[in-house]
């Protein structure tokens, strides 16, 4: 009886396995499927589904082996037919260590900017540190990472090049501005969260992180002043749980952020709802409210999403109401996040009683 047992859990572990490395790899195929997906700043309405460039702090915060989350925006396609693209996926696991707990992970961030296809590549690592005490959960983390930006210099004219005597091409003539096309810099974020579990129908989650800690340059002609180097971008997030019945749950989500005079605030949240059904754990609708830098509506987005397994899967869509609604129509961005987390394989503390010699 107990070598079948033995026999029988190696059989389900090799199993499991198994369907990680799949999973795993078909991610690993997604990124290289979008790899040539060209820049703006890091712009989620989804942040809270990505964990890893909302707060380093939030790496390896989850109840699994590893996971892999992947986000894919598409903003003011109507806009000259130019979107705003934004892709990024990353990867994350705990390591335990006795009673200590740090955690490791790695994102990839590619994003395009409009007509020139102002386009940025980030890579980061990210470190944290997690602590659980009594209903509190401390955790601190650090992202330090490289990032290059470029631009096609072609979709640029300049006023050195208008000739009023070529009816054909009024801008032929050969440009005299000269700077580089692509820069590189090294930079470095920092996280900290607070997650207090109230009771068992209320748990709340408080974070900040600092961006841009040592302020990389950013000139393509290699200029150095205060406007041409990156301000620090603060960053506070709130999220919680609040439960409304045995298979209902409320999940509002804030964000705050603010660099060198410009601020942005996203709220909302997501109500979430268990089904029956042996394939798919949970659905949820939600809406989120963002109001720009100087404290105006912007927009507003309806989210959907459903959990089956392991995976996560949301879908928003942004209604812009700004001034710029002109020009868009009020269309605005839409937008798509996976996750999937591993299941545990931690052992479960069991006590075995034994008779006293």
């Amino acid at each position: 009886m107990f070598k079948k047992k033995i026999i029988f859990g190696e059989r389900y572990k090799s199993k499991h396995l198994n369907i990680n490395n799949k999973i795993l790899s078909l991610f690993i195929a997604l990124f290289f499927a979008v790899g040539s997906v060209k820049s703006q700043d890091i712009h989620f309405t989804q942040f809270y589904a990505s964990p890893l460039t909302l707060n380093p702090a939030l790496t390896g915060y989850f109840d699994g082996d590893w996971r892999v989350s992947a986000n894919y925006r598409n903003q003011w396609r109507s806009i000259g037919g130019y979107p705003y693209k934004t892709f990024s996926i990353g990867y994350d696991c705990p390591v335990r260590i006795y009673t200590e707990q740090i955690n490791f992970g790695i994102v990839v961030l590619n994003d395009q900017s409009g007509i020139v296809k102002l386009t940025t590549n980030r890579i980061y690592g990210n470190v944290s540190y997690l602590k659980k005490k009594g209903r509190t959960t401390f955790a601190l983390g650090i992202q330090p990472g490289f990032v290059t930006e470029g631009y096609d210099k072609s979709k640029y004219t300049f006023d050195d090049q208008f000739d009023l005597g070529n009816k054909e091409n009024m801008f032929g003539l050969a440009t005299n501005e000269n700077f580089n096309n692509s820069i590189y810099f090294f930079d470095l974020n920092a996280g900290a969260l607070v997650n207090y579990r109230l009771s068992t129908g209320l748990t709340a989650q408080l974070g900040y992180t600092l961006m841009h800690i040592n302020r990389p340059n950013r000139s393509f002609k290699k200029t150095k002043s205060d406007t041409t180097r990156f301000g620090m971008h603060n960053v506070i997030n709130f999220s919680a749980i609040i439960k409304m019945g045995e298979h209902l749950r409320f999940k509002p989500n804030i964000i705050d952020m603010y660099e060198k005079g410009a601020s942005e605030l996203l709220a909302g949240g997501n109500l979430e709802k268990d089904i029956t059904n042996p394939m798919f754990k949970s659905v949820y609708l939600g809406a989120m409210f963002r109001y720009g830098w100087n404290g105006t509506f912007d927009a507003s987005s309806c989210v959907a999403g459903l959990k089956w397994k392991n995976f996560d899967l949301g879908f928003s869509y942004d209604i812009n109401v700004s001034g710029l609604k002109q020009a868009t129509g009020m269309r605005g961005a839409w937008e798509v996040s996976l996750i999937y987390i591993s299941r545990s394989t931690k052992p479960s503390k069991i006590k075995i009683p034994c008779d006293r010699l």
